[in-house]
């Protein structure tokens, strides 16, 4: 009796230690989704249960394209990010259903998957969603260009650390991480620019004054270099740093260039701007003479003679209103003043007469 008890409990647990085994030989995908099958989950799936399969290391999809999508979370970094307290599916909207939301995924190649998370952000991030709505990246997007930068190029969703801990001192020698990413696209620029006196000064780390694209271009308005807003805008851009007595002193660079730009060029571009503030100004700003990205090392920098107010548009007509001044000679300077002299004397006239029969009436 004692030996068919011994036998009988030996056979249970072989069976229970078989199970067992085969229950560890599974995957962690099909045991979730035995258990599933067997009390299957009505409410919408939180982190734990995403992580259930997309913790797995190497979890890759191939796209039709040939691109390669990775669905791995690494949970500890995850756990750093900004969005640690958040749930999956407040970004990934309409993968409630569990445990596959992974075959919804429609996209043809890797941008195409990104680009349809394009408005996601806004939900939380309002204000900068709206400048970023406002700059020439977004513009280019709306107009089909899908290879502008989203807010995912630049802030990776499920690594992105708060931005507070983003505020650390820049390293000497090198640019800040912002201007890091533009450089990631503008290759062209930012080879300009390291061969500047700006990038040389910030790149060499003897002082972290110098500008880099961010300082300029600012973050999320970036604006398009190529139209009035910001031709007449970067004469304040320039003056940020070089109206800085303090910054300026340093370097023993003199702080009255805005107000000596001001007696006449900057007047005519501010009076411009008031009557009409969407036309291109023919009058020369900051960078047509020091250059844009290449600002040189001589202040001021060697000007060619012909040099055009509007270099940077040559596609722009833009009617002279004179003679340059140069060639016009004491006789033209002369008659100027006299025809001017002339004319306001005829207009002054004319207003009084006016005046005097308003009066009479």
């Amino acid at each position: 009796m004692r030996i068919q008890r011994l036998f009988n409990d030996s056979f249970y647990f072989m069976l229970l230690a078989i199970i067992c085994g085969a229950i560890l030989a599974l995957t962690p995908t099909t045991v979730l989704a035995i258990a599933l099958t067997i009390n299957p989950q009505e409410s919408t799936p939180d982190v734990a249960d995403c992580l259930s399969c997309h913790a797995q290391a190497d979890w890759k999809m191939s796209l039709p394209s040939g691109d390669i999508l990775d669905l791995s979370i690494n949970y500890d970094v995850f756990r750093q990010s900004v969005h640690k307290d958040m749930q999956c599916v407040e970004c990934h909207v309409g993968y409630d259903k569990f445990p596959e939301p992974h075959t919804k995924i429609t996209a043809k190649n890797k941008r195409e998957y990104m680009v349809s998370y394009h408005d996601t952000c806004q939900k939380c991030h309002t204000e900068q969603f709206a400048l970023v709505s406002d700059s020439v990246h977004d513009q280019l997007f709306l107009e089909g260009d899908l290879d502008t930068p989203l807010c995912a190029d630049c802030h990776q969703p499920h690594s992105q650390t708060h931005m507070d801990d983003l505020a650390v001192p820049q390293e000497e020698g090198s640019i800040s991480w912002q201007a890091q990413m533009c450089a990631d696209c503008h290759e062209v620029a930012f080879e300009e620019y390291k061969s500047s006196v700006h990038g040389q000064g910030l790149l060499s780390g003897e002082n972290n004054d110098m500008p880099d694209c961010v300082d300029c271009h600012n973050v999320h308005a970036v604006c398009d270099p190529s139209i009035a807003k910001f031709r007449k805008t970067s004469v304040g851009t320039c003056a940020n740093c070089h109206t800085d007595s303090e910054m300026m002193q340093k370097y023993d660079l003199e702080t009255n260039v805005l107000d000596t730009y001001m007696v006449f060029h900057g007047t005519t571009i501010t009076l411009l701007e008031d009557y009409d503030p969407d036309s291109l100004t023919n009058k020369p700003t900051c960078y047509d003479c020091h250059g844009i990205h290449k600002v040189g090392n001589e202040t001021p920098p060697t000007i060619e003679a012909n040099i055009s107010a509007m270099t940077l548009y040559p596609n722009v007509e833009v009617k002279q209103a004179g003679p340059p001044v140069e060639n016009v000679g004491v006789t033209g300077v002369v008659i100027g003043i006299l025809f001017g002299s002339i004319g306001t004397f005829t207009i002054n006239q004319l207003a009084k007469e006016r005046k005097h029969n308003l009066f009479e009436e």
